[in-house]
């Protein structure tokens, strides 16, 4: 991952949007599983999907990336370390705003 957004980085690829996913559709109720909790099923919302599918072409063909890891490994990894997350702020529109005013600020003077 690390070597791909340096790929990303020092290329133009600024503003492409790309996918990132474990190679094929996981669903809610397998994250459920993993992390042991109760299932509460809910009826599908209306023009909701049956599956959704990442395709993870254009960052595996423009930056080389591939998952290396699988879904399960890496909702281990996070569980794990789960205290570091807990701790983690919550985003809201004025804590965004906050974090990338001088961000905007330096693509808008880049632009002119």
């Amino acid at each position: 991952m690390a070597a791909a957004l340096l790929r990303a980085a020092e290329g133009d690829h600024t503003g492409e949007v790309r996918n990132l996913s474990p190679g094929s559709p996981r669903s809610v109720n397998r994250l459920v599983e993993l992390l042991g909790g109760d299932v509460v099923h809910l009826p599908k919302r209306p023009g909701e999907p049956d599956c959704t599918w990442a395709d993870t072409t254009k960052i595996s063909r423009d930056l080389g990336w591939a998952a290396h890891i699988s879904f399960e490994e890496g909702v281990k990894r996070v569980f794990a370390d789960i205290a570091y997350w807990r701790d983690a702020p919550l985003w809201d529109p004025e804590s965004i705003a906050q974090a990338t005013r001088s961000w905007f600020s330096t693509l808008s003077r880049e632009a002119s």
